[in-house]
């Protein structure tokens, strides 16, 4: 591969979402078996067996604290793989854009000779935090695929989010720019993409 840029997720990003899984997971054992912040399941006073309302609401807790449970381990899992595996999101190659939205392990590969332009912006559907994406902006978004993963396409412009990378989306489309000059320069055809 002769990329002159990877990109990945932030380490500080994975490490909070790892961190809110176990929150999730503390959460669920809290709420089936220690009952220091949620309550415990209604009883009698006299025998200290539970109550008919005691038992409803241990099955609910039941169900959350499972629940919880999945959701907190299925979360810490991923960041877990996220720490070990370090796959890129973004390659810039000396012939074509690599960028991870095809799936969750799939790029979409973007030859230099369709790329029209690449742009950094903010999102805009957040007003308080707007999240940071990269433009690309193709010949004929019709040569590539619909349904994306963190990305979309408004027209012939692949919107990608780029808020949770390791590098700024500024920084990646002056890089993206240098590359492709260098193309238009010098083109070279695609080379055979790497799984």
């Amino acid at each position: 591969m002769n990329g002159d840029l990877r990109v990945y997720r932030s380490l500080l990003r994975t490490f909070l979402v790892f961190v809110a899984g176990a929150l999730l997971v503390l959460a669920a054992v809290d709420v089936v078996a220690a009952h220091v912040v949620s309550g415990s399941p209604e009883t009698d006073p006299t025998t200290g067996a539970l109550t008919t309302r005691g038992q409803n609401q241990r099955r609910s807790d039941l169900t959350w604290g499972w629940s919880l449970m999945v959701i907190g381990g299925t979360v810490m899992a991923g960041s877990a793989a996220s720490f070990v595996l370090r796959r890129p999101v973004l390659e810039v190659r000396s012939d074509a854009l690599r960028v991870r939205v095809a799936g969750p392990q799939s790029f979409l590969t973007i030859p230099y000779d369709e790329i029209t332009w690449v742009h950094s912006a903010a999102d805009g559907d957040d007003e308080v935090v707007p999240p940071r994406v990269l433009l690309i902006h193709v010949m004929s978004a019709a040569d590539y695929p619909e349904s994306l993963w963190g990305a979309e396409w408004d027209g012939n412009t692949l919107v990608v989010d780029a808020d949770s990378w390791n590098r700024r989306p500024e920084d990646v489309a002056t890089r993206v720019d240098l590359a492709l000059e260098a193309w238009r320069r010098h083109p070279t055809p695609l080379e055979a993409e790497e799984a």
